[in-house]
């Protein structure tokens, strides 16, 4: 194996990382229904329903998701 083939694992390997970090974050806990609205586990607010079909059963906003991976 030379350095190029190990350059390229190292990336592999760090790059399955990130994947498996980025999922392990994501709520995956389902949105708190209020008076039949899908709102945030965390503030309540309403996530627009964009969010929801694009992450089915998320139940964070954007802006706590954003808060809690920094």
């Amino acid at each position: 194996m030379d350095i190029f083939d190990q350059a390229q694992e190292l990336e592999r390997l760090d790059r399955e990382s990130a994947l498996i970090r980025s999922k392990s974050a994501l709520d995956t806990g389902g949105p708190e229904w209020i008076n039949g609205v899908a709102c945030c586990r965390e503030c309540s607010d309403p996530i627009p329903p964009r969010r929801l079909e694009a992450l089915p059963g998320v139940g964070l906003c954007l802006a706590c998701q954003q808060e809690r991976e920094v």
